[in-house]
Order: structure tokens, then C-alpha cells, then sequence
């Protein structure tokens, strides 16, 4: 019988642990928005990618310490992870790319000559500003993104911590728990959205966003080692 994740538990359980390491999860939240920082700085520049490439570090050193796996910086875990994270990155771009193929679908459907031209006008040139088109894409993303990311997402977990990395085992032990994974993703999604919204209405730029959405960042992915505990080391 599958386990069901106690999600109400779960969020509760995360934010104690938030407040009773407040100190960590302050180190945590301040070097992440220092190097999300500097990431929002060096975008389309040759430094953008060592920045994420320590963000991924900074990342594996968060779970290490989370489960008090020493010592906290490991090479050895961190390779091992780069499988099942770089699996999760391509399944993320594969769907994510079928996603945006999809609005050109009517296109080869013919219906008329009058339908194409206005619906190539709707698309001409405007993809990412055209609010429509981008709400959609959105939704279909988070209606699949407990399949390609939060899931599998624990898998990475296991494999940081020394454990297997296989994403078929991360499926397989959280199979049945689609609409809690859901529900986790939209929470994400529109926290960071009402932030983002919310700084950008007052004239705030990315970097004021960022204040408020790291320390929100660091208790989703206290949620994501709860969770992890929850199925891979019998945790209730």
C-alpha cells in the first residue's frame, strides 16, 4: 500500500524546523540571496554559469547539513547527484519544449486561410509577452511538474546524501501522492508569483524580490528533506 504524505504535517513540521535552526536557515536564506544576486547580475554573461554551478553546491551542502551527513561538503555525493539532476533538467525541458509546441499545433490544422493569418498574428513576435499564452503554458507546467520535478526531486536527495539517486525508486516510493505534490507545487508557485507581483506593483526590481522569496526557497526545500524522510527513511 503506498504511503500518503501528512501534507498539513509536513508544513507545520517544516516551519518548526525553520524556526528552531532560525541561525542555519539564516546562513542558508542570506548566501542564497547573494549569489541569486549575483546570478540576476551576471545573466548573459560568461559568469552566470559558475554562479549556478555554486548554487547547486550551495544546495548539496543545504540537504548534507539538513541530515548531518559529514563532512557537509562532499565532491564524491555532489558527482553522483549530477545523474539524476541532469535527468530531471532534460525531462523538465523536453515537456517544457513539447508545452510551447503546442501553441503552434493550429497552425498545421488548417481549419482556414483567415484562422492562420490571425492566429499567426496572435503569435507573431509576442510569445513570451502575450499573457494568454503564458497562463496556459504555466498551468499545463504545474499540472505536470509533480511528475518531472517534485518527485524525482528526491531522488537527487538520496543520491547528495550518500543514497541511491534513481528517480524510478523516488516514483516508485511516492506513488499515489500526485495531488500533495501538486498542492506543494502551487504553493510554491503562487507565493513566489504574489511576491514578485507584489514588489514589481510598489517599483521594486528582481533583487528586492529576492529578500522575500530566499528565505521562502530555503522552507520548501526543508519540505522537500521532510518529505524525503517521510518515504525513503520511514519517517511518520
Amino acid at each position: 500500500m503506498n504511503k500518503k504524505l501528512p501534507l498539513m504535517n509536513i508544513l507545520i513540521t517544516s516551519w518548526k524546523y525553520c524556526l528552531s535552526n532560525f541561525n542555519v536557515c539564516a546562513i542558508f536564506t542570506a548566501l542564497f540571496y547573494i549569489m541569486g544576486a549575483l546570478a540576476v547580475w551576471s545573466w548573459k554573461t560568461w559568469m552566470f554559469m559558475p554562479i549556478v554551478v555554486g548554487l547547486y553546491v550551495l544546495w548539496g551542502v543545504f540537504f548534507r547539513v539538513y541530515f548531518n551527513r559529514r563532512p557537509y561538503f562532499m565532491p564524491k555525493s555532489l558527482f553522483n547527484s549530477l545523474l539524476p539532476s541532469t535527468k530531471i533538467v532534460l525531462l523538465t525541458i523536453v515537456v517544457a519544449t513539447f508545452f510551447i509546441m503546442l501553441q503552434f499545433v493550429p497552425l498545421f490544422i488548417n481549419v482556414s486561410p483567415e484562422f492562420n493569418q490571425k492566429y499567426a498574428q496572435f503569435l507573431q513576435g509576442d510569445i513570451e509577452r502575450n499573457g494568454v499564452l503564458v497562463l496556459i503554458t504555466n498551468l499545463l507546467f504545474l499540472m505536470v511538474s509533480p511528475q518531472i520535478a517534485y518527485r524525482p526531486f528526491l531522488g537527487w536527495i538520496s543520491a547528495l546524501i550518500g543514497r541511491s539517486g534513481s528517480l524510478k525508486i523516488a516514483w516508485e516510493k511516492t506513488k499515489g501522492n500526485y495531488k500533495e505534490f501538486l498542492i506543494i507545487s502551487l504553493l510554491t508557485d503562487c507565493l513566489l508569483t504574489v511576491i514578485r507581483w507584489g514588489i514589481v506593483s510598489v517599483g521594486g526590481n528582481d533583487y528586492v524580490t529576492m529578500v522575500f522569496a530566499a528565505p521562502l526557497i530555503v522552507y520548501f526545500n526543508v519540505i522537500s528533506a521532510q518529505a524525503y524522510e517521510f518515504f525513503f527513511l520511514n519517517k511518520e
